[in-house]
């Protein structure tokens, strides 16, 4: 039987043509509208922020700053649009959220189907 994840470790880079990333673990979030990664990481990383966004979760509504950035996950690069929480204290620096796993092709992440008919990422 096929091993279950629910993170992948991706890459981030900063989007003003810095030639360095890093390599780190994100959540798979059906949940969340928008991916999402520590502040502290997205501030060492020199993020470009755009802006600010509110949002509604767990905690209540909360405003966070949104950061410019590529991920790359398996061979291809997204250009993506990040919020910055407190993520230090969570297994997992940042979360993939619905919009970009929407844009993830079978080349970026391969999904499988088991007899039980749940999706298994590899």
């Amino acid at each position: 039987m096929a091993k279950s994840y629910d993170f992948r470790w991706v890459s981030v880079h900063g989007e003003n043509g810095r030639k360095w990333s890093i390599k780190i673990k994100a959540k798979l979030d059906t949940g969340a509208k928008r991916s999402s990664i520590d502040i502290a990481l997205a501030q060492s990383l020199e993020l470009e922020q755009i802006g600010e966004v509110t949002v509604r979760n767990a905690m209540g509504k909360q405003t966070r700053p949104l950061f410019k950035s590529r991920v790359r996950i398996g061979r291809k690069t997204y250009s993506v649009v990040i919020t910055g929480a407190d993520r230090s204290h969570l297994k997992c620096p940042m979360i993939i959220g619905k919009e970009l796993l929407d844009s993830i092709d079978d080349s970026g992440l391969k999904s499988s189907k088991p007899k039980d008919d749940y999706p298994v990422f590899h």
